[in-house]
C-alpha cells in the first residue's frame, strides 16, 4: 500500500490509477475527497478518467487507510492537509497536477491553488462551498445544539445516515448506496469525524479566491443546499478565470449519483486546457 510520511508518526494512503498508454506522457490528476469520506468514494469515476489522465487518490490524515491520528487538535487542520498535498505532490510528480476536490476537498484545493500556484494547473471545485452557512449548520445540528453535539448525541453513524437522506441524496437514491456511503463514511475515528466537521463548520475560504489563478471549473448543484447562489457569486466574482457548470439536483453527492455528468465535464474542461497549452507550445 502506497504510504507517505508527512509528519512524525503520520502517513497518508494514496492510491494510483493509472491506463493511460505507457508511451505517452499525460498530466496526472489528484482526486481529493471531502469531510469524513476517503478515497473510496471516487470509485465511480476511474473508468471515466484513467484511460485519460494519471488518477491519484489520496486518503486525508486520519481516515480511510491513512494512519490513526492520537491528537486530533494538534494534528489536523487546514494547514496541515494543505502541507500534506503538497508532500503528495512533490512526491509524485515532477510537474503541476490537475487537482480536482469535492465539497471540503475543493476547499483544500482552493487553499492548495492560492498558496502554492506553482503545483496546480487547473483546479475543478465539486459541490465545494466556500463556507457553511448559518442555515445549513442549523440544519445538521439536527434539533442539538450544533453539529458536533449531534455527532456525538446521535453517534456518527445515525447522524451521517439522516443529514444524508436530508441534503446528500435525493429520495429516488438506490438506498444500497445509501448504505454504503453511511457505512464507509462511519468506519473512521469517531474523534477525528467530529474534528474534520468542526474545521468544515467554521472554514471560510472566502480569501483564497482572488489568489486563484489557474483555470477553474465549478460543478455545482442547482439551487445547491450547501453550495447556495451567494457562494456561486463569490466565486464568480472572485476567482478570475473561472467556469460554473450546474448539475440539475439540490442534493450534495453530485460526484456519486451524477458520475457521467461530471466526469463528461471534467473531460471537456481538461480537454480544453490540454488543446490550449499544445497550441502555445506550437
Amino acid at each position: 500500500m502506497p504510504q507517505l510520511q508527512v509528519a512524525k508518526d503520520i502517513d497518508i494512503f494514496y492510491r494510483e490509477d493509472d491506463f493511460t498508454n505507457p508511451w505517452q506522457h499525460r498530466p496526472t490528476l489528484l482526486l481529493q475527497h471531502g469531510n469524513g469520506r476517503s478515497s473510496e468514494f471516487w470509485y465511480r469515476w476511474i473508468p471515466y478518467l484513467s484511460r485519460h489522465f494519471k488518477i491519484v487518490r489520496a486518503d486525508m490524515r486520519g481516515v480511510g487507510r491513512s494512519s490513526p491520528i492520537q491528537n486530533t487538535q494538534d494534528d489536523i487542520s487546514i494547514e496541515h492537509c494543505v502541507s500534506d498535498l503538497v508532500q503528495l505532490i512533490e512526491h509524485l510528480s515532477d510537474s503541476p497536477v490537475y487537482f480536482c476536490g469535492e465539497s471540503m476537498g475543493g476547499i483544500l484545493g482552493m487553499a492548495l491553488a492560492s498558496l502554492h500556484p506553482q503545483l496546480v494547473k487547473a483546479l475543478i471545485l465539486v459541490a465545494t462551498p466556500v463556507y457553511i452557512s448559518d442555515a445549513m449548520k442549523s440544519r445538521y445540528a439536527m434539533g442539538h445544539g450544533s453539529r458536533l453535539d449531534a455527532m456525538k448525541k446521535m453517534g456518527i453513524k445515525n447522524w451521517v445516515r439522516e443529514t444524508s437522506v436530508l441534503t446528500r441524496f435525493a429520495p429516488d437514491t438506490d438506498p444500497h448506496l445509501i448504505d454504503w456511503y453511511v457505512d464507509e463514511f462511519a468506519k473512521g475515528q469517531p474523534e477525528v469525524l467530529v474534528r474534520y466537521s468542526e474545521l468544515v463548520n467554521s472554514a471560510n475560504a472566502k480569501d483564497f479566491l482572488s489568489q486563484i489563478q489557474c483555470p477553474t471549473l465549478a460543478i455545482m448543484p442547482s439551487n445547491g443546499q450547501i453550495t447556495d447562489a451567494d457562494q456561486e457569486a463569490l466565486i464568480q466574482q472572485h476567482i478570475q478565470n473561472i467556469r460554473i457548470e450546474h448539475i440539475q439536483t439540490p442534493f450534495h453527492m453530485i460526484h456519486l449519483t451524477h458520475v457521467k455528468e461530471c466526469t463528461d465535464k471534467v473531460l471537456e474542461f481538461l480537454e480544453d486546457i490540454d488543446q490550449q497549452s499544445d497550441t502555445h507550445a506550437n
